[in-house]
């Protein structure tokens, strides 16, 4: 299948019965685009991103993202320029989607074929800002995301970024999330560049190399030391996993909370609605127009929400995989996927490439694995009458007069038992 029909392909499978709304959100924002700013939902996706005002603080009510003016370099376009670039991609994309709708293999141009990329990246698959703990506007095609804003706002805090110290090259190694108050899942290959292996089942870190957990890495913010990796709890010996003992999250409001990992895999391993949280980086193989890699030249490096769908499960030599769709900007190794409805983890991000499908470890399947055990992490098991125990017990001790002094403690164990999606329940 060449490049256009894997394009067009992709168009119909993620739009599916909405590409007229698809193509008539792309007109609207087309339009916007002819005034003094970008839609909020497409600088969250195409810019890099800038604490609003002298002191960062966003007014009552509006998101903590803005946007910055791209770093300029000389002879290149101010950002009324490039807006209007962006616009016309827009319309070549608009003018793809009226020709997909309209003939079963539409005969695309070349300029027409790259604003429908942008097209699927802006709207389809796109990949979401974070900054400052907040989620940025997110397009209208995944108002699913919009309203689950809170519970993903509250996840995307225990995934940060492996940062370290002495690395003769690399300043960051990847992603990876919290499994527990001190245990942290990440791939075999992000922590191999600053542990090794010494014995058969000896890991230690390498020679003058330190690394620390980066919770809230965004563009243009300082790195920070914040929570040491003290050790390796130990490395799997089939799946790329590595489990690493870190500081424990700090008792104050903005603390990272360990994430609920799904104890079964969902009812349907076909379509359900996902997302993936991670720092992409960037794929040298996804070979992109030039073009296209300077409109999203910015969005690398930095946390973001990726939401797509998963597509089954196959077996590879003797390990278990998921497919899925959420990963089409760049590399996230190391990234908690989550279910949309449980906000449970399902699987730790592998690999994906540009324009097809992602692999992850369906960490259910890990629910009575030795090394996970050994690190006491805890899977969301809870059942239905079990869940509605603990909500009445909850509700008795609330109008307790020791219900302040709890809440905080019992909240953290909650959404560790039963995952973040169903706090609101109790």
């Amino acid at each position: 299948m060449d490049g256009k029909q894997l394009v067009v392909q992709r168009t119909r499978e993620f739009f599916a019965d909405r590409l007229d709304d698809v193509l008539h959100i792309v007109r609207q924002d087309r339009q916007e685009l002819r005034g003094w700013e970008e839609p909020a939902h497409l600088r969250a996706v195409v810019r890099r991103t800038l604490q609003e005002g002298a002191n960062g603080a966003p007014e009552e009510g509006e998101s903590s993202v803005t946007v910055a003016e791209f770093g300029r370099t000389a002879g290149e376009p101010d950002r009324g320029q490039q807006r209007e670039a962006l616009g016309v991609l827009l319309e070549h994309g608009a003018a793809a989607l009226e020709k997909t709708i309209q003939t079963q293999n539409p005969d695309l141009t070349p300029t027409e074929i790259l604003g429908l990329e942008c097209v699927l990246l802006f709207y389809a698959r796109p990949s979401v800002l974070v900054s400052s703990g907040r989620l940025a506007a997110v397009p209208p095609v995944w108002n699913l995301l919009e309203d689950q804003r809170e519970d993903i706002e509250l996840v995307q805090s225990g995934v940060g970024r492996l940062e370290m110290y002495g690395h003769p090259d690399l300043d960051w190694a990847g992603t990876g999330f919290l499994v527990s108050e001190t245990a942290l899942l990440t791939t075999r290959r992000t922590a191999e560049f600053f542990i090794e292996q010494r014995g058969e089942q000896q890991w230690q870190f390498r020679p003058g190399i330190t690394a620390w957990m980066n919770y809230r890495s965004q563009y243009q913010q300082v790195a920070t030391a914040g929570y040491q990796v003290r050790g390796v709890i130990g490395v799997h010996d089939r799946y790329d996993l590595a489990l690493l003992e870190v500081e424990p999250p700090q008792p104050n409001g903005g603390a990272p909370t360990p994430l609920a990992l799904a104890a079964q895999a969902p009812a349907n391993l076909e379509g359900r609605p996902v997302y993936l949280v991670g720092y992409p980086v960037r794929d040298a193989r996804r070979n992109e127009p030039e073009k296209l890699s300077r409109v999203f030249r910015d969005v690398y490096n930095v946390k973001r929400v990726q939401p797509g769908v998963l597509r089954g499960s196959f077996q590879f030599r003797d390990v278990q995989l998921l497919r899925h769709d959420c990963a089409m900007l760049g590399q996230s190794a190391g990234g908690a996927l989550l279910d949309l409805e449980t906000h449970q983890v399902l699987g730790i991000q592998l690999s994906g490439r540009y324009l097809e499908p992602g692999t992850a470890i369906p960490l259910w399947a890990l629910r009575d694995d030795p090394l996970l055990r050994r690190a006491n992490v805890s899977f969301a098991e809870a059942s239905s009458e079990q869940m509605s125990q603990l909500t009445n017990q909850l509700e008795r001790l609330s109008r307790s007069r020791y219900w302040s002094e709890l809440q905080s403690t019992i909240n953290s164990y909650y959404r560790r038992a039963f995952g973040p999606g169903n706090s609101d329940n109790r």
